[in-house]
């Protein structure tokens, strides 16, 4: 583990590099995102990282490479499908133009980038919504610093979230494993997002024709005791096992349990009720 003096120096250091990249990107015009570690730190939890990643649309990846050769960077086509690489002196600069998934600094990215403030200078980051989206993505058994990266910029970062649901849409079931972990660990999230990408990872796993019925069969049981006057039960919960519907819950009265118990015949056959519905003693 770096020392304390060695660490705060290897940041100088990236900070420099950084600020040289960006300084070179602004005089040529090219847009530009700060991300990774550096963007994490600004937004969110402050943490150590060893390299700048700096994110650039696809069809400027040659333009951002030449730009950095000529401001005194060492330069390298390391990957041409996702990444090119320069060096300042002993710090690296990422330059990625396709992060993982797909995701690329297109139109929507470059209008709600932040900025941020380095030694004193604004530099543009992805917006913390996007960033978010990647860290979930990035996450794996030998990376998990990007899941708490992700709790960090939630936890400190107001959050866009119509935003967020759009750039999450083809993401839906990462980001929202990472919105419930960011719960359990004591993050404020609002439902409605939540409940909405969950909604949306659920339409991307393939559900049996019977199971499909009875998910119909089951949210057809609860309109009609939430809607009927006899009835008007919303606490109450409704499963299909087999070819049974099963209710479970308390209600005040008996009178109640049997109102339920009559809607449900009149629905699927008393031979197919299981009203496990408990009476509360007065």
């Amino acid at each position: 583990m770096p020392e304390a003096g060695q660490h705060a120096v290897d940041h100088a250091r990236m900070e420099q590099a950084l600020l040289r990249a960006v300084t070179a990107f602004d005089r040529a015009g090219l847009d530009y995102a700060l991300m990774g570690g550096l963007a994490s730190a600004a937004m969110g939890r402050d943490r150590h990282t060893h390299d700048v990643d700096l994110f650039v649309a696809p069809g400027d990846r040659e333009e951002a490479l030449a730009v950095l050769a000529r401001a005194g960077f060492r330069t390298e086509r390391t990957d041409p499908e996702w990444l090119y690489k320069a060096f300042w002196n002993d710090v690296l600069v990422d330059v990625i133009f396709v992060s993982k998934g797909g995701i690329v600094l297109d139109d929507e990215a470059r209008r709600h980038r932040r900025g941020v403030d380095i030694r004193g200078r604004r530099v543009q980051a992805l917006g913390p919504e996007d960033l978010l989206v990647v860290k979930a993505l990035a996450h794996a058994e030998h990376v998990p610093r990007h899941w708490y990266d992700g709790l960090g910029i939630l936890a400190g970062v107001p959050m866009d979230w119509p935003y967020l649901l759009r750039r999450a849409g083809p993401h839906a079931g990462r980001v929202a494993s990472l919105l419930l972990y960011a719960v359990a660990d004591g993050i404020a999230i609002p439902a409605q997002p939540l409940r909405e990408l969950f909604e949306a990872a659920m339409t991307g796993i393939p559900t049996p024709p019977e199971v499909e019925a009875e998910h119909h069969l089951a949210a057809h049981v609860r309109q009609a005791l939430a809607t009927d006057p006899r009835v008007t039960e919303l606490h109450v919960s409704v499963a299909v096992d087999a070819d049974n519907v099963v209710v479970r819950g308390q209600v005040a009265t008996p009178e109640r349990r049997h109102a339920i118990e009559t809607v449900l015949s009149e629905l699927v056959g008393l031979g197919h009720v299981r009203n496990e519905v408990e009476v509360l003693e007065a």
